[in-house]
């Protein structure tokens, strides 16, 4: 089990909760967002609207990540992220990423809204 640390940009509230290792992220978040304890928009959970961004700090943060070209296609067209990036970019907590295309390997500080 990992520990998520979800922190919103707006007011700073803080939510913490454990998700089993291996899982994604979006599944990990959807109870808390059912009951109204997290405020995480999505509509496809496949990775094709855009709608769960997040930005994600981690231990690994600063490396270097690769983004599968459904998420790097989407990130263009909803995040701002250069056409010409390459798949392979700088794993930073400014990396605006999809919460469905992220599997839960660390503890994770997820920040929303």
């Amino acid at each position: 089990m990992y520990k998520l640390t979800f922190i919103n940009i707006q007011d700073s509230t803080r939510l913490e909760c454990d998700a089993k290792a291996g899982g994604m992220l979006i599944s990990a978040v959807r109870s808390l967002v059912s009951d109204g304890k997290l405020q995480l928009a999505w509509r496809c959970g496949q990775g094709t609207c855009g709608a769960c961004k997040v930005r994600i700090e981690h231990a690994g943060s600063g490396k270097m990540v690769m983004l599968g070209g459904k998420e790097k296609n989407v990130m263009i067209r909803h995040a701002g992220l250069a056409a010409d990036s390459p798949l392979t970019v700088p794993d930073t907590p400014e990396l605006v990423r999809l919460a469905c295309h992220i599997q839960i390997n660390s503890d994770l500080t997820v920040y929303v809204g």
